[in-house]
């Protein structure tokens, strides 16, 4: 019996081998209807029983833990080369460990976890970018010693951390030179030390691409990678790896030139192969028909492969044979005619022979896409030749666009450029019927049988130029028949920049093709296994059957709840990936509430119209590239009541292979990104006047240590102010429109405003800077307030950077409020129902974008971080700050509400621990008569003003006039009829010509009309 199941085993593994081919080579081929056939009872017992053998392991694989994705046998391979014949032993205890076997050091990171990578410009840490030497980069130095440094980067760890100091030094366009010095042994591997570790509590190395210094508790992982912004230089990436809940251990190996693949190993014994195991056939087979020169790259940078009959034409008489150019010199033995006649009649020379085709059409790119409902079709050539098509553009393509094209029929693109012998170009051919119109990714050189008007298009972050991607306007001359357009195609690899090269088998290296194995990651996410119910809080159905309820859809949850069955990270997708058959949840959100939010944000925020609650009037189209996002939570709960976006385009199902697509391409500005949730680290995301109120909790911070501070907080006379300011050398005045006065870098107030014209009964403090949104004050008591500063109007340190958490919490207020408030890490909305070793990914749906702060070097910089420029944040994190200040504590989010019967977590936040009653009069101001009073004038507002606290921003960006702009704010509870929660909110629309309190206060104020009037509790 064993006998037949190994042999029934050698069958089917060989039987998967020629099935992952043909899987394979049938992507992205059109499917046909397969003929019906009589059933084979021998087939059907060989299905029984892989259907059997299925189970067994299916059931076996969910017995397993499987909170660590371990390194499958195949990887160890990759040690091989390195460590071959090395038994790892990874213990179950968290630690880090450097060691030696033989020419090749082995790093072993036991239980520890990752930090957020410190990302370095190393073009600021030069005097001069054209001679890039560094000036002195130190890590996890003390303030006081890193301040006699040049005032640049300073990464420093937290109080109490066990980070060695660590210096960089040396010129960027070699390998720089790497000190230590530590409280205990260390251990320092990179790729430029020849496999040889070196150890000790201090010590000296160098770096070239990637270095580790471990030591028994943690770890530094340095990296180096090149950067558009910075070509001279580069960045240099520092991440922090500490004890925590990761399992197993992350293993790096480096010898003598060579570095492996970074892999994570379950605790226990690990053997790595002595010898190095046998490629794949197919793989091989590439290398040897290389060898034998069957297959070259070609002039274009496309693959050649060996003519099929080129044995044939050999054996030929001289006289009688055809011209057979660049194959006629090859000298083909036995072994070649072998080889041959395996590329072109065996199934490993099928998948080889697909695989160069896909290389080639994906090397140029000549797409187009018609009108829906346009007659007729274009005829493709090349050379002379007509060649395939194929439907839809590589990922690739999809950076050419910064959104996704709407209102056109699928794309359509030259398939195979085989023919052209080299030619960049091909012609296009339609029987002239009427005007055309084509959305194309090429560029027009020539046109025949009509006239022609043309626009550039090409908008994204790929575009080698505007008119890279063109819109044609076609119309037939009088008595053409026919309409034919020459077209150069792009340079689609140039385009990719390499990247779409992880996706395939072959890519071009030094010059020369390359056949790699594809990495696990780039593999499909698994396709759903478990059927998934969603209702909002009130039981009223989002998600049944696969897809979206109707009213769901129509209140703009698609791209949250899913878009397809397939959206693996959508709030659908991420339960469906929970192990078990069926998963029923509830979700947070109010359907009414999200209706509501959703039509208010469309109409006035999106398209600058005005909503009674039933009908937008006076709205016009939005302006290219406009955003906006609406989030309402309950401030004691965090339940997230509402999360509404719009400006994102449209996630079409129909259009599914398309949107997704260019979420791979382009996930940032992808039709499925949630403005409520996330942002795309861009400057149209910064939260301008709304983040002074963090900078004021930080304020109010220093202030628990700094006796001046707290009286400018509360408030003085004018000349008393102007009295500090100058005692401390510091260039402000509270009577001038902008800080410093005279200069260079200045913060500037709206509308130049004076700020003394804003005291109250002579008296000005952060109650009326908050109201009026004083820039400059801001700006001024933010120095104040910073210990990096070293509490002068010159010098100090501005560029500390925090390595760890925390690091910056005494010295950097603002900065440290921030972190406390949610900023620098995702958020998650799971209410911890998901899994602990669920696999997370940047963008699921449950789990917001961190709020990040950009990197400061200079005290301008943090002027500007001050009056919340220079970062990015989410509606969801400002609706947690306003939450903070009303409930006094921080608030922690959830949207997942109930999964399976299981209740979401209940958390309530540590509390803030300074004064807010300053910083919340100066938000009832705003209402009362500040920025935002003329959104709430109104007599439908009077039940409702009282209880109302708020906060407008406005982020410039660029120089059109146009911004950024915010509300942000709490209704205390009893506001509303009915109310019995503190209700916080924050809205954003970005290219915006108006401030934040005329353009989104209103949208807050439409909702909350609204609920007034529907008494929504």
């Amino acid at each position: 019996m064993s006998a037949t199941l190994a042999q029934l085993a050698g069958h089917l593994a060989a039987s998967r081998t020629a099935w992952r081919r043909a899987r394979n080579l049938r992507a992205g081929v059109r499917p046909l209807r397969a003929p019906r056939r009589g059933i084979n009872l021998l087939a059907a017992l060989a299905l029984a029983v892989i259907v059997l053998g299925a189970a067994v392991l299916i059931n076996a694989a969910r017995s397993l833990s499987v909170s660590l994705e371990t390194a499958p046998a195949g990887a160890l391979a990759t040690l091989q080369p390195l460590l071959g014949g090395v038994t790892l032993h990874v213990p179950d205890t968290p630690g880090a460990v450097v060691e030696q076997h033989g020419g090749a050091a082995v790093l072993l990171l036991s239980g520890m976890t990752a930090g957020a990578p410190v990302v370095v410009d190393l073009c600021t840490q030069v005097l001069d970018p054209a001679r890039p030497v560094l000036l002195p980069l130190r890590i996890g130095y003390p303030l006081q010693e890193a301040a006699g440094a040049p005032p640049r980067n300073v990464l420093l760890a937290a109080p109490g951390s066990t980070v060695p100091r660590v210096e960089l030094r040396g010129d960027a366009r070699g390998a720089l030179n790497v000190r230590w010095q530590a409280n205990r042994n260390a251990a320092w591997i990179a790729d430029s030390a020849g496999g040889v570790a070196s150890r000790g509590a201090s010590g000296a190395g160098s770096i070239e691409q990637t270095g580790w210094l471990a030591w028994r508790d943690g770890a530094l992982r340095l990296s180096r990678r090149a950067s558009a912004a910075c070509p001279q230089a580069g960045e240099l990436l520092v991440q922090r790896y500490a004890p925590g809940e990761a399992a197993g251990a992350l293993v790096q190996a480096f010898g003598p030139g060579a570095v492996s693949p970074a892999l994570r190993l379950a605790p226990g014994a690990h053997a790595v192969p002595a010898a190095a195991p046998r490629g794949l056939e197919d793989a091989l087979l590439f290398q040897q028909l290389q060898a034998h020169g069957l297959v070259r790259l070609g002039r274009g940078g496309l693959l050649e492969l060996a003519p099929r009959d080129l044995a044939a034409w050999q054996g030929t008489d001289g006289a009688d044979r055809a011209p057979l150019p660049g194959w006629d010199h090859l000298a083909l033995d036995d072994a070649g005619r072998k080889l041959l006649g395996r590329l072109y009649y065996r199934a490993d020379g099928a998948f080889v022979r697909e695989q160069v085709r896909i290389f080639n059409s994906e090397r140029r790119l000549l797409a187009w896409r018609v009108r829906p409902g346009m007659h007729g079709s274009w005829q493709a050539s090349v050379g002379g030749v007509p060649v395939a098509l194929d439907e839809g553009l590589p990922v690739a393509a999809m950076r050419l666009f910064a959104r996704l094209p709407e209102g056109w029929a699928p794309w359509q693109r030259v398939a195979a450029w085989d023919h052209g012998d080299g030619a960049s170009t091909a012609r296009l051919a339609l029987d002239a019927a009427g005007p055309v119109e084509l959305l194309l990714a090429g560029r027009v050189r020539k046109v025949e049988g009509a006239t022609l008007a043309i626009s550039a298009e090409c908008e994204g972050r790929a575009c080698p130029a505007r008119d890279a991607v063109q819109r044609l306007r076609l119309s037939p001359m009088p008595g053409a028949r026919r309409i034919e357009l020459e077209i150069e195609a792009l340079d689609l690899g140039r385009l990719a920049d390499g990247a779409d090269a992880a996706y395939r088998h072959l890519r071009v290296e030094n010059g020369k093709p390359v056949w790699q194995a594809l990495p696990t990651e780039a593999a499909p996410q698994r396709a759903a296994l478990a059927e998934v119910r969603l209702a909002d809080r009130h039981g009223q159905p989002l998600w049944i059957d696969g897809s979206a309820s109707l009213a769901a859809r129509a209140a703009g949850l698609g791209p949250l709840l899913g878009v397809h069955r397939d959206h693996a990270a959508s709030v659908a997708g991420m339960l469906a990936r929970v192990p078990g058959a069926a998963h029923t949840a509830s979700l947070s959100l109010d359907l009414r509430l999200q209706a509501a939010a959703q039509a208010a944000l469309d109409c006035i925020g999106l398209r600058g119209g005005s909503w009674d609650g039933a009908t937008c009037r006076g709205a016009h189209a939005a302006p290219a590239g406009r955003q906006a996002g609406l989030v309402l939570l309950d401030a004691g709960s965090g339940d997230v009541l509402a999360a509404a976006g719009a400006g994102m385009g449209q996630a079409d199902p129909a259009r599914w292979q398309e949107v997704r697509d260019f979420d791979r391409a382009d996930p940032a500005r992808s039709p499925l990104r949630l403005p409520a949730f996330q942002h795309d680290g861009g400057a149209h995301r910064a939260p301008g006047s709304t983040f002074k109120v963090i900078s004021s909790l930080g304020l109010e911070q220093a202030a628990r240590r700094d006796p001046r501070l707290d009286r400018l907080l509360d408030g003085m006379p004018l000349a008393a102010i102007d009295a500090v300011a100058r005692d401390g050398g510091y260039a402000f005045h509270i009577g001038a429109p902008s800080y410093p006065e005279t200069g260079g870098a200045r913060v500037t107030n709206f509308r130049e405003q004076l700020a003394g014209a804003r005291a109250v009964e002579g008296r000005f403090g952060l109650a009326q800077a908050l109201t009026h949104s004083v820039n400059t004050w801001f700006a001024w008591t933010a120095e104040l307030g910073d210990r990096s500063l070293g509490g002068a109007a010159q010098g100090g340190v501005p560029g500390v950077r925090a390595l760890e958490p925390g690091a910056l919490d005494g010295l950097r207020p603002a900065d440290g409020m921030a972190r406390r408030l949610g900023f620098g890490a995702p958020l998650r909305l799971d209410g911890g129902l998901l899994p602990g070793d669920f696999r997370w990914s940047a963008w699921d749906a449950l789990q917001a974008s961190a709020a990040r702060i950009d990197p400061i070097l200079t005290r301008h910089e943090v002027r500007q971080m001050a009056i919340g420029l220079r970062m990015q944040a989410t509606p969801l994190q400002m609706a947690l700050v306003a939450a903070a200040v009303g409930q006094g504590r921080t608030v922690t989010p959830r949207l997942l509400l109930e999964l399976d019967g299981r209740a979401a977590n209940k958390s309530m936040g540590p509390e803030l621990g300074v004064r807010l009653d300053r910083i919340r009069a100066g938000m009832k101001g705003v209402i009362d008569g500040g920025t935002a009073a003329g959104a709430f004038r109104g007599k439908e507002f009077d039940g409702l003003r009282g209880g109302l606290f708020g906060k407008t921003g406005t982020a410039p960006v660029g120089a059109d006039g146009q911004g950024t702009v915010w509300f942000m704010g709490w209704l205390e509870p009893g506001s509303l009829p009915g109310q019995t929660r503190r209700l916080a909110f924050a809205a954003f629309v970005s290219h915006s010509d108006l401030t934040g309190g005329a353009h989104a206060a209103p949208v807050v104020a439409a909702l909350l009309r609204t609920m007034a009037a529907r008494s929504p509790e």
